[in-house]
């Protein structure tokens, strides 16, 4: 069966991605498939494909995140026969800010998170921030010896917008890697809810005067305000 990977970290909109590639008539959407750890990995892509074909569907698309170890990844997911890659990318300094936020209530869903202020410590992100770099630049490298394509998403272009624009984009990385996809005329399925509707940053964080401070005596402002790709 022809798959998808979205290589990806925290608090980037996949989750959201997910739910809308619901509508897709060929495509079962596996978000969650690893909620429970990574053991049996093989097994639980293998029912999940049973699953798909079951319900007449021809793509699965998984999820692999920085949660997951790299060997893994790679063993059980990526060397699938059929198996593609998409990135999903989200500017680093708003994707740490909202997993702050969501961690503080431990609400990751169907939350309002917008009136939560966090307190952040610029190296404990420049540590973060490492970490999430390495995951992305590993996997391009990985793709790159195999002369594969490397299609992005990005959060802010691609999936913070309408549904239908959300689709269509995703159907665009979808031809990047061989596989043809109609997006429907309309929508059976809805996306996640926003759970954060402050658009500064700044306004998101407690001590943001301190913290931006740290970032540029750490020299990593331009990174955090960039992209891991």
């Amino acid at each position: 069966m022809d798959g998808i990977t979205l290589i990806t970290g925290p608090r980037t909109g996949t989750g959201h991605l997910m739910a809308l590639l619901r509508n897709f008539e060929a495509v079962a959407p596996c978000d969650g498939l690893f909620a429970d750890g990574p053991q049996d990995a093989g097994g639980k892509i293998g029912l999940a494909e049973l699953e798909a074909r079951a319900a007449r569907k021809s793509l699965i698309v998984l999820k692999a995140t920085t949660a997951l170890q790299r060997d893994l990844v790679e063993r059980e997911i990526l060397a699938r026969s059929g198996m593609r890659a998409i990135f999903v990318v989200r500017r680093q300094i708003d994707a740490y800010v909202s997993l702050a936020k969501a961690a503080a209530l431990d609400a990751w869903r169907d939350t309002d998170l917008t009136p939560v202020k966090v307190k952040l410590e610029a190296k404990r992100f420049a540590t973060w921030l490492d970490e999430q770099e390495a995951w992305y630049a590993h996997w391009k490298v990985w793709l790159e010896r195999r002369a594969l394509p490397l299609p992005v998403l990005r959060y802010e272009t691609h999936i913070s917008v309408p549904d239908e624009a959300v689709l269509r984009r995703f159907s665009a990385a979808a031809a990047q890697v061989g596989i043809t996809l109609r997006v429907p005329a309309s929508f059976s399925f809805e996306g996640l809810k926003k759970q954060d509707r402050e658009r500064s940053v700044g306004l998101r964080v407690k001590n943001w005067g301190e913290f931006s401070r740290g970032l540029t005596e750490l020299g990593i402002e331009k990174r955090a305000f960039g992209y891991p790709l």
